[in-house]
């Protein structure tokens, strides 16, 4: 949780029709001087061949949204990735990418999505300097079991620059009609979560669920003297194009404990990231 791809729907409807004709029988008699009988005469009935006429319907292809940005990568593109995911909810598989574009003396990187036959969109970030920006998978930060038909899309998780600890990664999320879009932080500044690690502090993001739901949980964690750590969980919510951190749910973990590892890196279902 990989190339361009569209499919068309097509629908077709055949109407017949059924002409007949039906006739009775007639004898015509008489008698002559003679008193001869004359031999009953039978008209033959002739019926018309039934004839079907079919109607052809047109095929009506469905036009795919125009979004703001829908830019592919040249023949120059650098370090392409394509990921899968479920963009618009409808159970088939749709297409991610990111990419890198030479803009003289730097790279101009993007992020793409594709909708199985719909809507595709790209989002520039930028020159992201010393960094690099690539697409990891689908995930969700707001599933819900029992959610209608199309509700419960994948957002798409990137890698969108760092520094020298670490990454930082970035989230995506698809309108109705298919065009992507970045989260924000709730401030107008695009949300992002850092995966890093350094002597005292770790920082890393991971899959969670509860009672039918699906949702990201950030993560950090802290030493003083490198035998007992701090931790920090942040449950990521969702508001419209925002994604904000929940209440803090603070713990400890020992140096020793296998669970700490998680707290400098990015995974799901075993899936390890970063």
């Amino acid at each position: 949780m990989s190339t361009l791809r569209s499919s068309t729907l097509a629908a077709g409807l055949a109407a017949f029709g059924l002409l007949a004709a039906c006739s009775d029988s007639k004898t015509f008699g008489g008698a002559d001087s003679s008193s001869t009988t004359a031999a009953a005469t039978t008209v033959p009935t002739t019926v018309a061949p039934t004839t079907s006429v079919a109607e052809t319907v047109p095929t009506t292809v469905p036009i795919p949204p125009t979004c703001a940005d829908s830019t592919a990568p040249s023949g120059s593109a650098l370090s392409l990735i394509a990921i899968n995911g479920d963009w618009n909810g409808d159970g088939s598989i749709d297409l991610g990418y990111s990419w890198g574009e030479p803009t003289g003396g730097g790279v101009t990187w993007f992020v793409r999505a594709e909708v199985s036959g719909g809507a595709s969109s790209t989002i520039a970030l930028g020159d992201l300097g010393a960094s690099y920006a690539q697409a990891l998978d689908g995930v969700d930060v707001d599933f819900s079991l029992g959610a209608a038909p199309g509700v419960n899309r994948d957002e798409l998780l990137a890698v969108v620059g760092g520094g020298a600890s670490g990454l930082n990664l970035g989230i995506f999320g698809f309108e109705s009609d298919g065009c992507m879009f970045q989260f924000d932080d709730g401030a107008g500044a695009p949300f992002s979560v850092s995966v890093a690690g350094t002597i005292s502090q770790m920082s890393g993001l991971i899959c969670d669920g509860a009672a039918g739901s699906q949702f990201l949980v950030e993560l950090t964690a802290s030493t003083t003297d490198g035998i007992t750590w701090d931790t920090v969980d942040f449950r990521i919510l969702r508001s419209g194009h925002s994604l904000t951190l929940s209440d803090a749910l603070l713990g400890a973990l020992p140096a020793a404990d296998a669970g700490l590892a998680a707290y400098g890196h990015a995974q799901c279902g075993g899936t390890v990231w970063i």
